[in-house]
């Protein structure tokens, strides 16, 4: 008898340990995006949150930073230069931030790292972004890089909201 209730207890104790990552991942999933630009590769590495039926421009409120993902922050790796707003980037890996000025308005930031509240402490470059809403809801937010030539952009897509910004090869 004890050795089947240790059995029942090992099996209990073992998919306990399989679904927990589940669990506490709150649906999250991690992701990522890579475009050629410019004879290089550029990356972003993000873990996407849920919408849950979230109005989720509501929840970003003028003046506050977002990691753009849930669970650590979002980085942006390249391999070739690259020019963000009027800065020259060079290759390396950079935390990726949004900040949002005001109703319509957000801009994509890369940074060291990341301080208090998200804010960065130390900015590397800075570009100005648009914010659009689509038909189509996207339920687990995604991140993707498209890139033609030396042009590139970054969508991020998150329940019917859209943030886009541009970068090149420098």
């Amino acid at each position: 008898m004890t050795l089947k209730i240790s059995r029942i207890a090992l099996l209990a104790a073992a998919l306990a340990a399989l679904t927990m990552p589940v669990v506490l991942g709150h649906g999250n999933k991690p992701g990522k995006s890579t475009a050629k630009i410019g004879g290089g590769e550029v990356t972003v590495d993000f873990v996407g949150p849920d919408a849950a039926g979230r109005d989720v421009l509501s929840l970003l409120s003028p003046g506050s930073y977002w990691r753009m993902g849930a669970d650590r922050a979002t980085t942006l790796t390249t391999d070739v230069d690259l020019k963000v707003g009027d800065t020259v980037v060079p290759k390396g890996t950079y935390t990726l931030v949004a900040h949002f000025a005001e109703d319509k308005s957000w801009s994509l930031v890369l940074a060291e790292d990341l301080g208090a509240g998200f804010a960065p402490t130390k900015v590397i470059a800075q570009t100005a972004g648009k914010i659009s809403e689509s038909g189509d809801v996207v339920e687990n937010m995604t991140i993707t890089l498209d890139a033609k030539g030396n042009e590139g952009t970054l969508t991020v897509a998150w329940g019917k909201a859209r943030l886009t910004a541009a970068f090149q090869a420098a």
